[in-house]
């Protein structure tokens, strides 16, 4: 806890209160929705860094009256670059570091708490994608809402719930901002190279050049973001007409393109003689295939292959059959769709249906 009462204490919750409150204000009400929603699921992580996406989905769903299941809370995580469990538990432990560092700041205005607290912030957690070994951009944004999970003390009635529509460019400048206001508190009065006190005018010049430049950033940190919205939105679009693709709605097309390619295959291979009036229908089934493809939408399994399966695996899937027993019995099942992955895993189209197999 920390003493609302103090007057230091006091002016840095007015100072975010009046930051939260000016950025709110330009705000997009198209994306306020999934912005709210990926910070809640961020939230409960902070409460809890070895909470399970289900469990995650299930709190979500008590709290927020959402209908999420683990799937879906696997992919917010993967569009925040949160889904590796060791990578997210140590950003979240940073974040919970970081949000003490601050508060010891405020309480003891000792310009050594302010270094710790500078160190901190400027630690850079790298990302395990070897072609973009970078900090997480994430960072920033678990920290602000960090601070409001471990001290809602802090909230003023309505910041928290303002800053959950705040997307990972307005948190970083949030942070920048706190940054500041900490080092207004442990500032030493300057004075000049002979030792005379500064010239207030010169304190003010400083002050606007480095919100000019804060400006500046800003602005290029928002098109950046545009931008890489923009991508995600075609992937979105992508990835929901390939899952109407393979829906039962339309007789899960993606599996019967897989079927009859493998199919024609087979026939070719057994060297079946077919009526030529067919052969454009093999043409379209191997387009349609290579389409598919070129768009990389991959199998997850085998179709039609009997596999082992435990049930940490079987969780993943449709699994029709008897229940496990407990996390080590292993089953056979029959793969009767494969299940459809976009990208090298990185986005589920749809999940894998298997049935058990019994009397073998």
């Amino acid at each position: 806890m920390i003493d609302r009462n103090n007057p230091i204490v006091k002016k840095f919750i007015e100072s975010l209160h009046k930051c939260i409150e000016r950025r709110s204000k330009n705000l997009s009400s198209s994306s306020q929705d999934e912005y709210v929603r990926d910070n809640r699921v961020i939230k409960l992580f902070c409460e809890d860094k070895n909470m399970t996406p289900r469990s995650c989905a299930e709190e979500m769903n008590h709290r927020y009256r959402t209908d999420l299941n683990g799937d879906k809370v696997i992919r917010i995580l993967k569009e925040n670059r949160l889904s590796h469990q060791g990578k997210r538990a140590e950003i979240i432990d940073w974040a919970r570091e970081l949000v003490e560092a601050i508060i010891k700041t405020l309480n003891t205005h000792k310009p050594e708490d302010l270094e710790t607290y500078v160190t901190l912030r400027n630690k850079t957690i790298r990302t395990r994608d070897e072609e973009r070994y970078e900090r997480y951009k994430i960072q920033d944004r678990v920290a602000c809402l960090m601070l409001y999970v471990k001290h809602p003390e802090l909230d003023n009635g309505n910041d928290a719930a303002m800053l959950e529509m705040f997307g990972t460019v307005y948190m970083k400048h949030l942070f920048y901002d706190m940054g500041d206001f900490l080092k207004a508190v442990c500032a030493k009065p300057k004075s000049s190279a002979r030792g005379e006190k500064r010239d207030p005018q010169q304190d003010k010049i400083e002050l606007l050049e480095n919100m000019l430049n804060r400006s500046d950033m800003l602005l290029k940190d928002l098109q950046d973001e545009f931008d890489a919205r923009i991508r995600q939105s075609r992937q979105d679009d992508l990835v929901e007409f390939f899952s109407r693709l393979n829906s039962e709605k339309y007789g899960c097309i993606l599996d019967a393109v897989l079927s009859a390619r493998n199919g024609v295959r087979q026939m070719r291979k057994e060297n079946v003689q077919l009526p030529p009036q067919i052969g454009g229908l093999f043409i379209l089934i191997e387009r349609l295939a290579q389409f598919i493809r070129d768009s990389e939408i991959n199998p997850i399994l085998k179709p039609g292959s009997v596999q082992n399966m435990r049930l940490d695996e079987a969780e993943a899937c449709d699994y029709d059959g008897s229940p496990f027993l407990d996390t080590a019995e292993v089953k056979r099942v029959k793969v009767l769709s494969p299940g459809w992955v976009y990208k090298n895993k990185d986005v589920q189209i749809s999940r894998p249906r298997l049935k058990e197999v019994v009397g073998e």
